[in-house]
């Protein structure tokens, strides 16, 4: 129960669907290394939705560089959603660390009222 609240917050976030080019450094499922140019799908104050050619095991953390920015941050995947027939993964992955403008968006403040 403990967890709700949390769960709560992050599915009501603000989301944009966004495409940024990113390179993902990580391992991939299969236990060999990750080094990935790719982009988002949608991103959020929380993290983003990145497609990868590989999979990704949930709990493994990912450094994500924005192309763009050049920022770095580190993210944990919390959601593998099906290979599409795009011949990419959708990958959930959700910040370590506040984001700020990572994303180069700047999100509103998310209101109390429910």
């Amino acid at each position: 129960m403990n967890e709700t609240p949390q769960f709560d917050r992050r599915r009501h976030s603000e989301r944009i669907l966004m495409r940024v080019p990113v390179e993902v450094h990580g391992t991939a499922a299969d236990g060999s290394p990750l080094e990935e140019k790719t982009h988002t799908g949608v991103v959020g104050i929380l993290g983003a939705m990145v497609r990868t050619s590989r999979m990704l095991q949930m709990g493994t953390e990912v450094v994500v560089t924005n192309r763009f920015s050049q920022q770095t941050a580190q993210f944990r995947v919390v959601w593998v959603k099906d290979f599409q027939e795009s011949n990419l993964w959708e990958i959930g992955i959700e910040s370590l660390q506040p984001l700020e403008d990572f994303w180069g968006v700047r999100f509103p403040p998310k209101s109390d009222v429910h």
